[in-house]
């Protein structure tokens, strides 16, 4: 994976979130299989996206995410 896939500049004050691929298909990544993505970006537009390729994780960080 390279840094360009998973850190970008744009939306601002994204909440820290987990979400499914778009149905659209746009979130394809490729072909690469995968169940969601992790982001959030700060208050200058810095932000991170992970796409997830494991149920698991993804149930994981969605359970401790409602945590907050």
């Amino acid at each position: 994976m390279k840094a360009k896939e998973i850190v970008w500049q744009g939306e601002k004050d994204r909440l820290l979130q987990v979400r499914r691929p778009c149905p659209c298909g746009c979130d394809d990544r490729g072909g690469r299989g995968g169940v969601g993505y992790l982001t959030g970006s700060d208050a200058a537009g810095n932000g991170f996206t992970i796409w997830i390729e494991s149920e698991e994780v993804f149930q994981r960080l969605a359970n401790l995410l409602a945590l907050e």
